[in-house]
């Protein structure tokens, strides 16, 4: 059985972090600074922060919207879980939506009606690297946080995805299209983001919640190959996408004007979840759901309220795609797409 995803760790990587050890600093400092600047320039976005975990950048997102215990955050229920724990974390309280119909955008006749007094702001994920137009969430009035769900250099209609929210956050875990090991973006035009980023140099306690040199080194030299390591998922995602067209699946989430840089693959498929997972496996492929439980099943809400949701819990399944994939496991992976799903 072949791993769901494996992180692209090359040669360099392993050198450009030994000599970061070798330096005897490991605390925030140099290479921290570079990586943040090299995402600056990547995001085309003034200030960049980086974290040794997601939860401190969306919990500086929340401080700098002001936004206090019990306070409300807007997200759909097909959302990460780690995103909705977060928020959880923070003392704030997740309201939940539905997605549109066919999409994993949140619904927003939904954002309308559950927008109040103490809606701070909406997180809207750029699911599986699937770039979307937010403009368009702006008519509400809220501050809108883009998750970037672990990717970079998605565009849609030539707009680099990251360019859409007030605020945009990404996660460096071993399943992003780059890792650090661990850790989290924030970034932004707001000068209030500047600020708080030039008091981190006045605080003692900021190396316990800033990125290290030590994984910043490794997000430095993955940022480096990354529209190298980039050409090779499009080859393969564009391969998964000719047996996807001689299938009965669907490419959920596709629309015109979208460049992939395939993070991973995603498709809704009719075939019960249970026997794709049988099949696939006989082939020596893993395969997942698209998240690991709707949200409003974790609050006992009514799934009668989020029916567009459930529908794609149940029929999305996601397949595993990255740069080391060997011929004879793309192949197989191909062959099941045609066949079951």
């Amino acid at each position: 059985m072949i791993r769901f995803n494996i992180p692209t760790i090359e040669k360099k990587d392993l050198e450009a972090v030994l000599y970061c050890m070798i330096s005897d600093d490991l605390t925030p400092g140099a290479y921290m600074r570079e990586f943040a600047g090299m995402l600056r320039k990547t995001l085309s976005l003034p200030y960049v922060a980086v974290y040794n975990s997601n939860l401190h950048a969306l919990e500086t997102a929340f401080a700098i919207l002001g936004a206090e215990q019990g306070d409300e955050v807007i997200l759909s229920s097909f959302t990460r879980y780690r995103t909705f724990g977060h928020v959880l974390r923070a003392g704030l309280t997740p309201v939940l939506v539905d997605v549109e119909k066919d999409s994993f955008l949140p619904l927003k006749e939904g954002i309308e009606k559950k927008t109040g007094e103490r809606t701070r702001c909406i997180i809207i994920s750029q699911m599986f690297g699937l770039p979307n137009d937010l403009d368009s969430f702006r008519s509400f009035g809220i501050p809108v946080i883009e998750d970037l769900d672990g990717t970079l250099f998605g565009q849609i209609n030539d707009r680099k995805i990251g360019s859409f929210g007030d605020f945009v956050t990404m996660n460096f875990n071993d399943d992003a299209i780059i890792t650090t090991g661990s850790g989290g973006m924030l970034a932004s035009r707001d000068v209030r983001l500047k600020q708080t980023i030039l008091s981190y140099r006045a605080e003692e306690y900021s190396t316990d919640y800033l990125m290290s040199d030590f994984n910043a080194s490794l997000g430095i030299s993955q940022l480096k190959k990354l529209e190298r390591m980039i050409q090779k998922r499009k080859k393969i995602g564009r391969y998964f996408d000719d047996a996807a067209l001689l299938s009965n699946c669907t490419l959920i989430g596709r629309g015109e004007g979208q460049e992939l840089c395939f993070p991973s693959y995603v498709v809704k498929t009719e075939t019960p979840f249970d026997d794709a997972e049988r099949f696939f496996k006989k082939y020596g492929v893993p395969v997942k759901r698209g998240i690991g439980k709707p949200l409003h099943r974790y609050l006992k809400l009514d799934p009668k309220k989020f029916k567009n949701t459930e529908e794609l819990f149940g029929k999305t399944v996601v397949l595993p795609l990255y740069p080391s994939l060997d011929r004879k496991h793309i192949e197989n992976i191909a062959r099941c797409i045609r066949a079951v799903l």
